[in-house]
């Protein structure tokens, strides 16, 4: 993804009119884990302007498609990096997620991705904003990767996309290390191993539709039928479970989500300048949501649900709250609302770890689709697991390369 720094190339994150060419002189910290594991990178991935969207074009590089449908996004903002996965360019990317932005485009592209639970998916390096230029100016154009582990995202992580659950896993025991400074004064690390590797032993609940957001109805007959496979092959599956006790209580945590999103990221800053009152209190807030789910994950290993309410998407020059969109069997919407984010920023508002695998193609239009698998806090490998399961009962979670791709299936790290 472009937005990492990797020495001698542009690393911007979208920023060019603030950071011109932003040449990186040093490598952002996972960027230099994967090498130093021996990775050998090929290129770097195209990302919307500020990372912030869910299509990926911008003035300086232009638009990336979506290889199952030109005229449609890969997905935002590492859409780059899920085209380049479904076409076979890479066996492995990183992308980051503050609210979908690798697990929207592994959906739209029908490719895998995994966000980290907060706190062990390290931004170190990740243009423009972990690199420590307000406090350490440096020339324009020049950007320098900072590994002090007091700069953190409040809700930003980076995490791999693969085309299958074990490079996943691989790349998040290369990933999922202590920060260097930490580690060098004794925090230490190790993630934890799923809480179960036989499917007859998961306890998973599916919440596929919603009141206030349905789900496009050829979508929401994937996701039930991928869920059906995990409980034929013996996982106990609860179709009913909901970590909230009403859907109110989603948008109002939804509304805290919102306020600190916008106090992190100014491009997707809807409600204007917040208080720092304002802003500690949608921090409560957010610690209820956390509370929430742990309870919840008392009784279940894992959460199935939908992605974003809709496969990919036409492209658009609208703005981000002036666009709509239509699913089949679902009245259209604009995305004003909930609609685009409902699904994505539970996980993130919670620090929970994210998995999504593909479930299969839509009849009407023939688009990929991917089913998002949420765990407990630091139970990443967990997540994982549950994408290898279906990887292994249902037979339409493996990769299928877009229309004119040849990428053979043991393609993989």
């Amino acid at each position: 993804k472009e937005a990492w720094m990797l020495k001698g190339t542009p690393s911007t994150g979208g920023w060019f009119a603030e950071l011109g060419d932003a040449i990186a002189e040093a490598n952002a910290l996972s960027v230099q884990r994967l090498l130093d594991a021996g990775a050998v990178i090929i290129g770097k991935t195209n990302i919307p302007l500020y990372c912030a969207d869910y299509q990926s074009a911008n003035p300086k590089y232009g638009r990336t498609n979506n290889p199952f449908d030109l005229s449609r996004s890969p997905g935002g903002s590492s859409g780059g990096s899920s085209a380049a996965l479904a076409c076979g360019f890479a066996a492995l990317e990183i992308g980051s997620d503050v609210a979908g932005s690798v697990r929207s485009p592994a959906h739209f592209c029908g490719v895998c991705s995994h966000k980290p639970s907060y706190g062990i998916g390290h931004l170190h390096g990740h243009a423009p904003m972990a690199t420590h230029r307000v406090l350490d100016p440096r020339p324009r154009g020049v950007h320098r990767a900072r590994y002090d582990p007091s700069f953190h995202h409040a809700l930003a992580v980076g995490g791999p996309m693969a085309r299958c659950c074990a490079d996943l896993e691989l790349a998040m025991r290369i990933l999922a290390q202590p920060e260097p400074v930490m580690a060098q004064n004794g925090w230490a690390f190790t993630l934890p191993p799923p809480r179960a590797t036989d499917v007859r032993a998961l306890r998973a609940a599916a919440w596929f539709d919603s009141e206030v957001v349905p789900t496009d109805r050829e979508y929401l007959e994937l996701l039930q039928a991928a869920a059906e496979s995990l409980q034929r092959a013996g996982a106990h599956v609860d179709f009913t479970a909901r970590p909230f006790s009403s859907e109110e209580g989603v948008l109002n945590a939804m509304e805290a989500y919102m306020e600190l999103l916008g106090a992190e990221s100014p491009a997707l800053n809807f409600s204007g300048e917040i208080s720092h009152e304002a802003w500690i209190i949608s921090e409560y807030r957010r610690n209820f949501v956390k509370e929430v789910f742990v309870e919840f994950f008392d009784r279940f290993d894992v959460l199935l649900c939908p992605v974003m309410p809709v496969p990919a998407v036409p492209h658009t020059e609208k703005g981000l709250q002036d666009r709509t969109h239509q699913g089949v069997g679902i009245p259209g919407f604009s995305t004003d609302g909930p609609h685009m984010i409902f699904w994505n920023f539970q996980a993130t508002m919670a620090d929970l770890p994210s998995t999504v695998v593909p479930v299969g193609f839509t009849t009407t239009h023939r688009l990929p689709c991917g089913m998002q698998i949420m765990a407990p806090h630091f139970q990443d490998l967990t997540a994982i697991e549950v994408g290898r399961m279906l990887e292994q009962c249902h037979p339409l979670t493996r990769f299928v390369p877009p229309p004119g791709f040849h990428v053979p299936p043991d393609a993989r790290l």
